[in-house]
């Protein structure tokens, strides 16, 4: 059995605004298809780091207390 997977387009187009591939969990849903090829589902978990909040927000919530 080879599995092939391929999650470079969806990294790549991700990868631009900063998403991180962190898991891949496989799912116990299988699939044939007509010629015979099995397919399962899985599930991709993506994180993307937090971005620092500006300085003037932080400034702003200082001065009016």
């Amino acid at each position: 059995v080879e599995v092939q997977t391929d999650y470079v387009p969806l990294l790549n187009s991700l990868g631009m605004y900063g998403w991180q591939l962190t898991c891949v969990l496989p799912t116990p849903i299988v699939k044939t298809n007509r010629e015979g090829n099995i397919s399962t589902k899985q599930i991709v978990f993506l994180q993307r780091p937090s971005l620092p909040q500006k300085a003037k927000k932080k400034e702003s919530k200082v001065n009016n207390l």
